[in-house]
């Protein structure tokens, strides 16, 4: 059996911001790791205030470390999330992030 673990402190820091979207939203990664079996990818991830769409094709599962916002689904209504909420984004979901506050969590992305 293999155990991954993900420690900010072994890794380089976070990435350069990146712009999200046009209302300012940025974003950055750090400990960006694929998996030991090469079936996804994990890390931590933060993104200042502001909308934008989403951008990953694949399964994701997120468990939220700090920050709120929503997430509304396309023809779907917003759902709330906050520090200690975890959210699961089946493939190939589509729709708009709204961050209220500076947001940090890990995520799972599944191949």
């Amino acid at each position: 059996m293999s155990l991954t673990r993900i420690r900010l402190d072994e890794q380089p820091g976070f990435s350069e911001l990146t712009a999200l979207g046009d209302d300012g939203a940025l974003a950055r990664t750090a400990a960006h790791q694929t998996l030991p079996d090469g079936k996804g990818t994990t890390g931590v991830w933060e993104c200042t205030p502001g909308t934008f769409r989403r951008q990953v094709a694949q399964a994701e599962y997120s468990y939220i470390v700090a920050g709120e916002g929503s997430f509304t689904p396309e023809h779907g209504q917003p759902i709330a999330f906050k520090a200690g909420d975890a959210l699961y984004f089946e493939a190939n979901t589509q729709g708009t992030w709204d961050i209220r506050t500076t947001v940090r969590k890990t995520y799972l992305i599944l191949d």
